[in-house]
Order: structure tokens, then C-alpha cells, then sequence
């Protein structure tokens, strides 16, 4: 089997491109597939079983422990519907987004699921990430951002053509807005919190101190209670009630709103970029950021857009005079950063930053976050499943689970 990749970047319609692959022959000079039995391995296909679930109550996939979809993990999911499709025994099956926002083990489960279909099963993959080509392709095709092929290489060639692609370098950042109270220091101190849902204890006796300017790394595998955690900080779960945290100064609980805490933080996760739908400028998002508003509701002030179009002016022409909406997948992701940087927050959460950036994206990314980190007096917490060539926190916090719930230990 001569398998295929198709390596992108975030500026391609990857959904028209997987239809167009499935249907129209995007692929008819490599190899006919029609008439052949293809399986789709996506969240979109995840996201359309669990709304046959919701809505008819079939359970088409289940994990071991027979659970449904919804109540999986993201990782359990992959893990799950992979299962589903090779019981399907399908001729070929296209890959998208592989290994997204999942853990070290999860990824190998998956690759040596696959390594059980290379014989059999003509593997057809998307991905952004050279380094996540799967090691048994044998032709990359190479997809600008109208879908054109541009080059088509055996994986050797590929993988030393790319090789030289990453620029890792220092970007010059603006001014950063306000200063912060020294008295705030540490501003994170955790001792001995735990949570639990119902009966299945999640956290345990936790205990972590964060101060100004340094630069954490927070890991543990699936389902380890890494946002869990977040959202006690964050304040956006009540299970941080009640127990021994001190933010920014005061101790949980203590007559703080949750607006006195939101902004003293930038926060980013990617499910925030569903929650813009709106037709607005990149000017207003990154202003949106001042309020932790979702759009702008009151008129900014001229500090406000100098500061704006200062953050800009670093992410390129290719930002200026744009709507958000009409940006690629990976700009608003690196939009939706700025905006959290901002106002200068002392600590900033960065929720898998990386999931979905091509390596174009992913290099910006890498570069603002290690000047921040290295500039400037701003603590950063950052969660990823996957090591990120270039960029080095200072420390690492993870989360091991044991029966009991999720214990911390300091690398």
C-alpha cells in the first residue's frame, strides 16, 4: 500500500478539501478511489455520532467500558471511533487531524492501531505538522491555501525538504500596557486542594506555587484534571470554594468576584474561537481583550487602539483591515493569544495552544511566547500533550493520576 499525506496549511478549506477527496477525484492522479469503501477518522465524524446519539439514542460507538461518545474523553473518542472504523473493514480511510489534542500513550495506541491496517487499508492523511507525518507514508502531497498541489514527494524527500522551514527568533512586542502590584507575588498558591465529581475523585491535595515571570509547563495525561485545575484558578468552578488558594494576593472565598480575578488573567483555550461569530474587526477582538468581552460594547479608548494596533503591527500584514471571520483557522488562533496579552496580564493560561496551527503559525506562536517569557515580568502557564520544538518552560507541573485522584509532583 502506498499511502498517502497531505500536508497543509491553515489557510486552506480543509472541509472542502476532504469533500473534494471523498468525491471529486482530488486525488484521481495518484491513485482512482472510486468505487471503494473510504471511513472518514475526524472530530467531524465524532461530532455527527454524538448528535445521532442525542438525537435517536443509537449508539453506533462505545468504549470498553461501554460508555457513549459524549461522555468520553476527547482522547477516549479517537481511541473509540478508530475501533469502530477498522471493525468496518473499510478500503481506505482519510486521517484528519490524527493526533490533536491527545496524550503521549494515546498517540501510540492509535499508530499501532494503524500499523495493524498498512497492509490492508490505504491510509489517506491531513495534517499541519511535518512532524506528525505517520512514519509508513510513502507520497506527501504539499496543499497551498487554495487547494492546489504545489509538490508532490516520497516521505524521505519531504521530511529533508521541511527541514530547514522553522525560524525560531525573538519578535520585537510592544509596550506592554499598566504595571503590576508587586505586593501579588506569588500570585498562585495552591495547598493541598482536591476536587471530585460525585464519587470519582479527581484532583488531590495539590499543592503549587506560581510567581511573577516564570514560565510553567502544566502535563498529565487525558482525563488527569488539568482543566479541572485551570477552571478552580480561572474561578469559573465552584469546587475552588472553600479551600486553601491564594490568587493574586487574597485567599479564595474571601469577598473577591470572579471578575477580580479574570482580569489579572489572559486565558486561551481553543474552544474560544466558536465563541466569535460575529463580524469583527481584528482591531476590535484584540481591543475585546481589555474587557474579556465577547465584541466591544463600549467605545475604547485611544490607549486601547494604540495598544491594539501596536500587537498588530507584530502579527503582520497580513492582520491589518481584516475581519476575524475571514481570517485562516491558525490567524485566530495567534488572534485570539494577543487578545489575551493585551492588557498586560501577570499570569497568562495557554489551554493547547498549538492544537490545529500549521508550522508557519505554530513558528509565530513559539516566537511571541518565548519573548513574553523571556521580556517580560509575566507568569505563563502553558498545556500541551505535545513537546514543542524551541519553546522551553522553566518548569513543569504534572498531574499523575492514582485512584485516589490526580496528585502533582514538580519536574
Amino acid at each position: 500500500m502506498k499511502h498517502i499525506g497531505i500536508y497543509l496549511s491553515n489557510e486552506v478549506n480543509k472541509e472542502l478539501l476532504i469533500d473534494s477527496i471523498l468525491s471529486d477525484g482530488f486525488l484521481n492522479d495518484c491513485i482512482d478511489l472510486t468505487g471503494l469503501q473510504g471511513e472518514l477518522y475526524s472530530t467531524v465524524t465524532i461530532d455527527r455520532l454524538i448528535e445521532e446519539e442525542l438525537r435517536h439514542d443509537r449508539f453506533l460507538v462505545v468504549s470498553e467500558e461501554n460508555t457513549s461518545l459524549s461522555s468520553m474523553s476527547s482522547g477516549q473518542r479517537r481511541r473509540a471511533l478508530l475501533t469502530y472504523i477498522m471493525a468496518r473493514k473499510p478500503q481506505f480511510i482519510v486521517l484528519d487531524d490524527l493526533f490533536g489534542s491527545i496524550d503521549q500513550e494515546t498517540k501510540q495506541l492509535i499508530l499501532t492501531g494503524l500499523g495493524q491496517l498498512v497492509q490492508t487499508t490505504l491510509l489517506i492523511q491531513l495534517f499541519y505538522r511535518k512532524q506528525d507525518a505517520l512514519p509508513f507514508l510513502h507520497t506527501v502531497i504539499t496543499v497551498d491555501g487554495q487547494s492546489r498541489i504545489t509538490a508532490r514527494q516520497e516521505l524521505s524527500q519531504f521530511m529533508h525538504s521541511h527541514d530547514a522551514l522553522h525560524h525560531l527568533h525573538p519578535v520585537t512586542l510592544p509596550h506592554l500596557f499598566g504595571e503590576h502590584d508587586s505586593a501579588m507575588n506569588p500570585l498562585i498558591r495552591l495547598n493541598g486542594v482536591s476536587a471530585s465529581y460525585g464519587n470519582k475523585p479527581v484532583l488531590k491535595d495539590i499543592c503549587w506555587t506560581v510567581r511573577t515571570g516564570e514560565f510553567w509547563q502544566l502535563s498529565g495525561p487525558i482525563g488527569s484534571g488539568k482543566s479541572t485545575l485551570l477552571s478552580m484558578i480561572i474561578g469559573d468552578n465552584p469546587r475552588g470554594f472553600g479551600q486553601d488558594m491564594m490568587l493574586f494576593g487574597r485567599r479564595k472565598g474571601s469577598g473577591e468576584s470572579i471578575w477580580d480575578i479574570k482580569k489579572r488573567i489572559g486565558y486561551f483555550t481553543p474552544a474560544m474561537t466558536l465563541q466569535f461569530s460575529r463580524r469583527d474587526s481584528v482591531e476590535a477582538m484584540v481591543i475585546s481583550g481589555f474587557n474579556d468581552s465577547i465584541g466591544l460594547y463600549k467605545k475604547p479608548t485611544g490607549l486601547q487602539r494604540e495598544m491594539a494596533n501596536a500587537w498588530l503591527q507584530v502579527l503582520g500584514p497580513s492582520f491589518h483591515h481584516q475581519q476575524f471571520n475571514a481570517l485562516s483557522f491558525g490567524q485566530q488562533r495567534i488572534l485570539l493569544v494577543v487578545r489575551a496579552m493585551v492588557k498586560h496580564p501577570p499570569l497568562l493560561i495557554l489551554d493547547e495552544p498549538t492544537v490545529g496551527l500549521d508550522d508557519e503559525n505554530n513558528d509565530l506562536f513559539v516566537n511571541m511566547i518565548n519573548t513574553i517569557a523571556s521580556q517580560h515580568k509575566v507568569a505563563i502557564i502553558y498545556v500541551s500533550h505535545r513537546p514543542e520544538p524551541g519553546l522551553n518552560p522553566d518548569k513543569i507541573f504534572e498531574l499523575v493520576p492514582t485512584t485516589e485522584g490526580s496528585m502533582g509532583h514538580i519536574l
